[in-house]
């Protein structure tokens, strides 16, 4: 636990000046039951109801009436715990404010570590603007990333763990259809440009675009999701949501991007597995390419 709270410090440190502590637009109200992990990134959330999993908020503010079947994780965000609320696992909320809290109520631990994100702000502010390493257009991606990436792991979960784990267990094979793939895509390409010329061409070329633009954010949240689970997994951590990983994976892509040369080559051969990846999941059957679960599924119904 210790060891999650010094990572999600990082993690809040690292986005305490791009999401607010508090914003009074884009209020949302979940009443019903979330079967799900309910992840809230930016926005004023209430919850009424029941999520039957982890709650995760980043940013903005958060009311708890209702019932989390496991742990609230807030970073960054102004919570506030009604009479009626309860949660099952560990409330942890790493800045911002917490107010209403009934330790009766939580059925895990409770860890509030409450600092002055304006400071911060303030400290890092220069250093992200004049730093020839780090600048701001590199974090707004990283951020924009970890907010497609988990957007796309709370919609099709399933898939992105079936793809790690389809990587995990063909590691070499999916990094050489990732350079296959690169060569191929570069002759679409340049084959496309020629073609611009011609009506056809450019459709074409659009068409390519979008579709390789598609298969890098999916590979990117299954590498994302892949780093941070091997990272847990060598600090015999049981962390509290599978999402977690992707933030992990964030972290450490910051981190690469921060270091010359080394750095950006690793970077490129992760982009690499990222096209790899995606194209292997695309036609694995074709490539009969299965993981071990996979294997297990399927003659284990035998």
């Amino acid at each position: 636990m210790k060891r999650i709270l010094i990572i999600s410090i990082f993690v809040t440190m690292i986005l305490a000046p791009v999401f607010g502590v508090e914003s009074r637009k884009n209020i949302k109200t979940y009443n019903k039951v979330v079967e799900n992990n309910l992840v809230s990134i930016g926005k004023n959330i209430i919850v009424n109801g029941v999520v039957n999993k982890n709650l995760i908020k980043i940013g903005g503010s958060l009311k708890l009436n209702g019932k989390v079947g496991k742990d609230v994780v807030c970073i960054s965000s102004k919570v506030e715990l009604g009479k009626d609320f309860s949660i099952k696992g560990d409330l942890i909320v790493i800045g911002g404010s917490l107010r209403g809290k009934d330790e009766s109520r939580v059925g895990g631990d409770i860890h509030n570590i409450n600092f002055s994100f304006e400071k911060i702000e303030t400290s890092l502010s220069p250093v992200v603007l004049n730093s020839k390493t780090v600048n701001l257009i590199k974090i707004i991606f990283l951020v924009m990333s970890l907010i497609v990436s988990l957007f796309l792991f709370s919609i099709i979960p399933v898939r992105i763990k079936r793809a790690e784990e389809l990587l995990s267990d063909n590691f070499l094979r999916i990094g050489l259809l990732g350079i296959v793939s690169v060569f191929s895509f570069v002759l679409l390409f340049l084959l496309s440009v020629i073609l611009s010329f011609i009506y056809v061409g450019i459709p074409m070329l659009l068409i390519l675009l979008m579709f390789l633009i598609s298969l890098f954010i999916f590979g990117r949240a299954v590498i994302y999701y892949s780093i941070g689970k091997k990272i847990i997994s060598k600090f015999n951590i049981s962390v509290f949501s599978p999402a977690f990983f992707i933030l992990m994976g964030v972290m450490v892509y910051f981190i690469l991007s921060l270091i010359p040369v080394i750095g950006f080559i690793i970077l490129k051969v992760l982009a690499i597995f990222e096209l790899g990846i995606s194209v292997s999941f695309i036609f694995k059957k074709k490539l009969n390419l299965k993981s071990i679960s996979e294997f297990v599924d399927e003659y284990g119904n035998e």
